[in-house]
């Protein structure tokens, strides 16, 4: 793969003087240039008297940038939606950083930014990665953080769900709400798609609660009961009859 440093920008805004770009040959007179290695990344083609090549091998080992995960609050293209999470890297020395899925935070980056009002840092990505070690187990109730990745119309950030099944790391959550007085189809979760969800409670606990409340409720009106002063019951309906039977 070839390296190349900008020698003349040739008076392009995309290119900055001194900065090594990757270069795929775009005919014989240009190349494409683009900041990650991938073709499909390029930001355009320019001619090869822009660049002068890098030896790979001599070159200076890659900078590792830290990873936030971090939150839309000014969507920066037509594709990113308000309160979505994403991955960003650290700016670079140009001043771009990137931006990688939630779910694949060691994938290909999917863009490239200067703006530093798009997204709103989170957490570092290590404190971030700790969602990753929950448990889930039946009878779990759950949030959705990240209904994108789930992808069913049903499943929006901030509803709730119940795990009912658990096998192999694999679960299936079913929604707690109706949607038109139908029950939702449960949803599988694999690998990945668990950072979809976080745990909030526990059907089991939650019942249990119930229990001690009805519990306490009963206890009170027992109390209630002998708190009452006693009275003399009146004669019931049998007890009259037998009465006036008499005479």
């Amino acid at each position: 793969m070839l390296r190349g440093k900008c020698v003349d920008t040739g008076g392009s805004t995309n290119l900055t003087k001194g900065e090594v770009y990757y270069l795929f040959p775009h005919g014989g007179q240009a190349y494409c240039a683009s900041r990650f290695p991938r073709a499909g990344s390029h930001f355009g083609a320019y001619q090869k008297n822009h660049f002068e090549l890098v030896n790979v091998a001599n070159d200076v080992p890659a900078q590792v940038l830290n990873k936030y995960l971090a939150r839309v609050v000014k969507p920066p293209s037509h594709f990113y939606l308000i309160d979505e999470e994403y991955i960003i890297t650290e700016a670079r020395a140009d001043g771009y950083y990137s931006v990688f899925f939630k779910h694949r935070p060691d994938g290909p980056p999917i863009g490239a930014y200067k703006r530093t009002d798009c997204f709103e840092r989170i957490v570092p990505l290590e404190e971030s990665a700790t969602d990753k070690a929950t448990v889930f187990e039946v009878g779990d109730i759950v949030e959705i953080v990240d209904a994108s990745i789930i992808g069913r119309k049903h499943y929006e950030n901030g509803i709730q769900a119940t795990v009912i099944e658990n096998f192999y790391g694999c679960i299936s959550i079913q929604r707690n709400e109706p949607v038109d007085k139908m029950v939702i189809s449960s949803v599988l979760l694999v690998g990945e798609d668990l950072q979809a969800i976080r745990k909030v409670g526990s059907r089991t606990v939650l019942e249990a609660a119930m229990v001690n409340d009805k519990q306490e409720k009963v206890q009170k009106t027992i109390e209630m009961v002998h708190n009452v002063p006693e009275i003399v019951n009146a004669p019931v309906k049998k007890q009259k009859y037998e009465q006036l039977s008499l005479f």
